[in-house]
């Protein structure tokens, strides 16, 4: 069993903050597990994979590192200038995410605490930094340059210095999903004119989707200032009554935009909510599925909603053998189906005053936890990615001045697949009327998913299809990049490549989602069209 020292984490009512005091620890992860260190990195906040495979960092201090073939890269991305961005507290880079067409535009958001009025050092109250998200370029050289730049959300007041939340994701839907804390100000989780203490959702251009739950009359924009008047609602709210919802969790094995919140409770309870357009998850009047401050059940009134799970402080997790201890909800992931004997179906998340990752798992309405590592450190955030031609879990720690760990299957079981043909069938033609398998044409670098599995033959259970496929009319050269939908386009397969105008055919095998759908993102020179027609012709199980 190794060893090796952790750093103290003290929770405080104003959330989680970092005491240097080493405490040893024995960490530990379940039998046929490895955990193992991916990189040193000071104070790592976040994680998310560039689509060719590059793990990005964040450290809360502003600097954004890469991890490319094996090996972090010497010189950092990015680092945020002192006189920009403000890490005292829980303030600084909290969050970041890669955009859903980011072979075609190279695009990353940040969250960050800005120093808006430049003070040194960043105040408490008075002249108040702001959280903000912006978006840069990151290009193959790994060196982004500060004035690509653009602020998509800002004037998100931190007075307090903590409660920023500050993660970042993209869902199924394309759509960009930010949490903010209330910034230590409670009341302002209520105030539906702020955008403190809510989950929101823009589009990558920091456009209002369609379908957000606020919008038309008594709402308003509020992406550059913040807030707008009271008794409106912003249009970027997705959900709100949050205290700090510090990280979220994607559900890549459902078919839709689906995702848990892990909500830092104040005195007594953590939670952990399922993100619903519209929903008030109940903070300052509820903690948990409990009043505030109180074991006395809530009882809430939708839209007023409880948790799908919580567990109280200075006490054990129910159903696992945790300290009691585990004060501080943190990162949070599904683990991929078919990946782990057993886990399908699991989310994992951690507590940063415990140091340790537990199993939530369903039975019916009911969610129930259970051990999975101990002895972690200050657990801050937890994603599954690409590993050795599968997934493993990364998770980062404030243990030993900070790392980015990985946590492997020893022995990933076999999974040989079958093929059984198919009669040539039609799955899609975007020439068609307008629905899921027909038109519009594609447009370049926007990204479309079309169902496979259930049509033509294909059963639920296929993993993937042998396709002959063909591009149409294009308006302008490029290329497409067909891939199993949920995933981010891998930008080293290109699948078909084209010259305007030409008819291009070819044959090949594309893997499937779980969810038996695929992806298609297009490059087409001058924001040009093409269309897409796939026939199947055989599938793997």
């Amino acid at each position: 069993m190794r060893r090796r020292a952790m750093a103290a984490a003290v929770l405080g009512w104003g959330g989680w903050l970092l005491a240097l005091g080493a405490v040893p620890a024995a960490a530990t992860v379940p039998a046929g597990f490895t955990d193992s260190l991916v990189a040193a990195v000071g104070a790592p906040t976040a994680l998310a994979f560039t689509p060719d495979g590059r793990l990005l960092m964040t450290s809360q201090g502003g600097t954004l590192r890469v991890y490319q073939n094996g090996a972090l890269l010497p010189t950092p991305a990015l680092t945020l200038p002192a006189s920009q961005v403000c890490s005292n507290s829980e303030r600084g880079l909290l969050g970041v995410a890669v955009d859903p067409a980011f072979p075609c535009n190279n695009f990353i958001y940040l969250f960050y605490t800005f120093n808006k009025f430049n003070s040194n050092p960043c105040p408490f109250g008075g002249a108040t930094p702001v959280n903000r998200v912006s978006r840069f370029t990151l290009p193959a050289s790994n060196v982004v340059n500060p004035a690509s730049e653009l602020v998509l959300i800002d004037n998100m007041p931190s007075p307090g210095g903590n409660h920023n939340a500050g993660d970042l994701h993209f869902g199924k839907d394309g759509n960009l999903y930010v949490s903010i804390g209330e910034g230590g100000i409670a009341s302002a989780a209520r105030d539906e004119h702020v955008l403190t203490g809510k989950v929101l959702r823009i589009t990558p251009n920091a456009a209002i989707p369609a379908d957000n739950p606020f919008q038309g009359a008594g709402t308003a924009r509020c992406n550059v200032t913040g807030s707008t008047t009271p008794g409106n609602r912003c249009q970027e709210t997705y959900a709100w009554g949050f205290r700090n919802p510090f990280r979220l969790g994607f559900d890549q094995n459902a078919a839709a935009t689906r995702f848990f919140i892990n909500d830092v409770g104040a005195g007594l309870w953590e939670e952990i909510d399922l993100g619903t357009a519209g929903a008030d998850f109940g903070w300052n009047i509820c903690e948990g599925s409990h009043l505030n401050n109180s074991s006395t059940a809530c009882s809430p009134v939708p839209p007023l909603v409880n948790p799908l799970f919580d567990y109280q402080h200075n006490t054990q997790i129910p159903g696992t053998t945790s300290p009691a201890s585990c004060n501080c909800v943190s990162g949070g992931d599904f683990v991929p189906n078919g990946l782990w004997p057993g886990y399908d179906g699991a989310y994992l998340f951690g507590d940063c005053t415990c140091g340790g990752i537990f199993r939530l798992t369903q039975s019916g309405s009911v969610f129930s936890a259970s051990d999975f590592g101990s002895g972690l450190g200050t657990v801050v955030h937890l994603l599954f990615g690409p590993h050795a031609g599968t997934q493993a879990l990364y998770y980062t720690t404030y243990a030993s001045g900070g790392q980015v760990r990985r946590v492997t299957l020893d022995n990933p079981p076999a999974d040989p697949l079958d093929f059984f043909s198919l009669s040539p069938c039609r799955v899609l033609d975007t020439r068609n009327a307008l629905g899921p398998s027909g038109g519009p044409a594609l447009q370049t670098c926007t990204t479309r998913t079309f169902p496979v599995a259930g049509t033509c033959g294909v059963p639920a259970t296929a993993k993937a299809v042998a396709v002959n496929l063909a591009i149409v009319s294009p308006t302008g050269g490029g290329q497409i990049i067909i891939f199993p939908a949920g995933t981010l386009a891998p930008t080293t397969a290109t699948t078909l490549q084209f010259n305007a105008g030409q008819i291009r055919a070819n044959n090949g095998v594309l893997g499937l989602a779980t969810n038996g759908q695929i992806a298609v993102l297009p490059t087409i020179a001058g924001g040009g069209t093409a269309h897409l027609i796939l026939d199947v012709v055989g599938y793997f199980e």
